[in-house]
């Protein structure tokens, strides 16, 4: 009779550190999807500033050539990030 005892004590020690690993695991997994939320937010809100210089760049003729470059590879970059990381279109780079 103990040796049941002992067995359902081990038994019930083993739930408790499963559901208190599962907790943790639960806990960390929410924080980085909120974490993930947030750089998703972030990226969108660069690119569309970066889509907005850059439109405004062409229609002024004062700015130099080279900032326009620049602007557009900016606008450039964003995109293939917001492509990959938000709406998961995977790009075949060689």
């Amino acid at each position: 009779m103990s040796e049941q005892v002992l067995n359902d004590e081990a038994l019930i020690e083993m739930a408790d550190q499963l559901k208190k690993t599962y907790d943790e695991i639960t806990f960390k997994l929410d924080k980085l999807t909120l974490e993930n939320l947030s750089l998703k937010k972030d990226i969108t809100s660069a690119y569309g500033v970066a889509r907005i210089l850059d439109n405004l760049i062409d229609q002024c003729y004062e700015i130099p050539p080279e900032i326009g470059t620049l602007s557009d590879v900016l606008r450039a970059y964003l995109s293939n990030i917001m492509d990959a990381n938000i709406f998961n279109i995977k790009l075949n780079n060689p």
